[in-house]
């Protein structure tokens, strides 16, 4: 395994400052070693998810998702954070747009802190509807394929890349299930 080791919770006083410093780490993993270090390392994860959330639920609702920006953003300049739409590198590995199946796609690779922790999966979809007009007006069928890619491929071992296919129906989340995201 790498050296990947988390931040000691100990030695960090500033919420902001530690949780910025886990997430980096937590994306700086290879994802070959994902496997091995989720298993060494489940309990701070979760730690790490548990203090996101609460961190990120002291702030009002509508600056929530540009709080988690701030945590993942390489954009800082002393203590003023950037935070510019376009940002889809701060969540993706990779985004983009194509045909599959006869369906308009947004297709992504998310950053591991996305698929690990919900305000980082929210924040994403949220930037993703910044830059993209089609998830920006979605009738709730994009966030259905999104969300349960997230509920179900924390790891990328059923997708690698999200794929969301404009057109698809709504189901339930018992058929989005079983149709593996890709309801028809």
């Amino acid at each position: 395994m790498g050296n990947f080791n988390p931040v000691s919770a100990a030695t960090e006083t500033d919420e902001f400052k530690y949780l910025k410093d886990a997430i980096e780490t937590v994306d700086a993993v290879p994802s070959e070693e994902r496997d091995q270090y989720l298993e060494d390392n489940r309990d701070w994860i979760d730690e790490v998810g548990v203090r996101l959330e609460s961190y990120v639920e002291s702030f009002p609702e509508g600056e929530q998702n540009d709080v988690v920006t701030r945590l993942l953003s390489d954009n800082t300049i002393g203590k003023i954070e950037i935070t510019l739409s376009g940002n889809l590198d701060e969540y993706f590995n990779n985004v983009w747009t194509s045909t599959r199946g006869g369906y308009y796609t947004y297709s992504m690779e998310p950053k591991w802190s996305v698929r690990l922790w919900g305000p980082t999966m929210e924040a994403a979809w949220n930037e993703l509807g910044r830059n993209y007009s089609g998830i920006r007006n979605d009738n709730g069928s994009l966030w259905n394929q999104y969300k349960c890619h997230w509920d179900y491929d924390v790891f990328g071992a059923v997708a690698g890349s999200w794929d969301l296919e404009v057109g698809r129906p709504i189901v339930s989340d018992w058929e989005m299930f079983t149709s593996r995201c890709n309801p028809s």
